[in-house]
């Protein structure tokens, strides 16, 4: 009887093991990096293990701990080290793929909870051969090295982030990085930290909220939602873009309040000095960054231009597309360049200490071309509906999430 107890235990132990590797993949020494208090994001790591005969992709991770979750590469361009998103990681067969610091990992965006050494967080990783693995990593401190690789990626990631929803001068950096130009009295640097914790509390909360819509927008506008809907997605995302700079403005009031008019200054100089540097993008890279940078609207008009073998156009649609692209391309050229310029100007004036009735109108201005840009993007959307019938059209969608989401 007990062996044929011990029998039947072993017998459920093998069929349990092999629903859970029957699709071959493993996972091994899962963690996240522990980041410090008020950092916005963080990173998980691991290896994963193919043990099947083909390939398997790893196409999507979620958490409860972050508001976004995604898959990101670093990568070597001009000199520099980037991080990008990617829409897989790639376990070769009969083999492992390790996500680490300075590679592929998966970014937590929007952290919902702080995070310590020892937590232990949940994630659900999926893969393109339907297997979906739940997943629990402890929050680490990560060694000296690569902690150093990590926070550099976190500061960059979060300079990034704040740059895209925030076009006004981040004095807070001058004084967390510089303070000691400033030659501050103890009782106005107790005054500024004050002001930095109320401040950035209220910018993460903006930051956050920026980037939620525009990921409600890029969905609304793939599924298919009405003008109406994606109008109001937009309306309530330019009034969180302008909360931002308002916010921004009542920061640099306090800053002059609890300054003199010689540190204001000084800070004003060592913000145009040590954070205004000159990109060092080509000209390719520099109009991507702008595209990204103007415009929260899937672009569709990509995959005709990159993919339009896939499409199995008609010569009349080909030409029906260019010549819609012909007339759209200046005119959507303008209008990055109009954001761009008009954001340059209200740094510069917020720079020069403008006073807030002088910012508003520039803010307003701004996002009225950003308004147009996105309704400007619904026009693209229905005429090209109009070109392309059912199939051609869904085929765009789905290249376009597959290669440019």
């Amino acid at each position: 009887m007990k062996q044929f107890s011990q029998f039947v235990v072993m017998l459920v132990l093998f069929l349990f093991s092999g629903l859970s590797f029957s699709k071959g993949i493993s996972i091994d020494a899962p963690y996240v990096r522990e980041v410090p208090p008020g950092q916005m994001n963080s990173a998980s790591f691991l290896t994963l293990k193919n043990a099947t005969d083909k390939e398997i992709a790893l196409i999507k991770a979620t958490s409860d701990v972050a508001k976004h979750v995604e898959l990101h590469e670093h990568v070597h361009g001009n000199g520099m080290m980037k991080m990008r998103q990617v829409a897989k990681i790639i376990i070769p067969a009969h083999g492992e793929t390790v996500l680490k610091p300075g590679g592929y990992h998966v970014m937590l965006i929007g952290l919902t909870r702080k995070i310590k050494a020892g937590d232990m967080i949940e994630l659900e990783l999926e893969f393109d051969n339907g297997d979906k693995h739940p997943v629990k990593a402890e929050v680490k401190k990560i060694l000296q090295g690569m902690m150093k690789q990590a926070a550099k990626h976190a500061v960059a990631d979060d300079i990034k982030v704040n740059k895209h929803v925030n076009p006004m001068p981040n004095l807070m950096r001058v004084y967390e990085n510089m303070g000691d130009k400033l030659h501050l009295t103890a009782e106005q640097k107790v005054k500024l930290d004050a002001s930095i914790k109320e401040h950035k509390s209220k910018m993460v909360a903006l930051t956050q909220r920026v980037m939620k819509i525009e990921k409600e927008i890029k969905d609304a506008f793939l599924n298919e939602a009405s003008i109406g809907k994606i109008d109001q997605l937009a309306n309530n995302l330019m009034q969180e873009r302008l909360a931002i700079i308002k916010e921004e403005t009542l920061y640099k009031e306090k800053a002059k309040q609890i300054l003199d008019k010689k540190q204001f200054a000084k800070m004003a100089t060592l913000y145009r000095e040590n954070f205004m540097a000159k990109s060092k993008m080509n000209k390719e890279q520099a109009e991507i960054a702008m595209k990204a940078h103007t415009n929260p609207m899937p672009n569709l008009m990509l995959v005709v231009e990159k993919m339009a073998d896939k499409l199995n156009l008609s010569k009349q649609q080909a030409n029906d597309l260019k010549m819609w692209r012909d007339e759209r391309a200046p005119v959507i050229a303008k209008q990055y360049q109009s954001i761009m310029k008009q954001e340059a100007d209200i740094l510069e004036r917020a720079l020069n200490n403008a006073p807030e009735e002088m910012l508003a109108p520039l803010a307003d201005g701004i996002m009225q071309v950003r308004m147009k840009i996105i309704r400007g993007k619904i026009f693209c959307r229905e005429n090209m509906k109009r070109i392309l019938d059912d199939k051609q059209y869904a085929t765009v969608k789905a290249l376009y999430k597959a290669n440019y989401q």
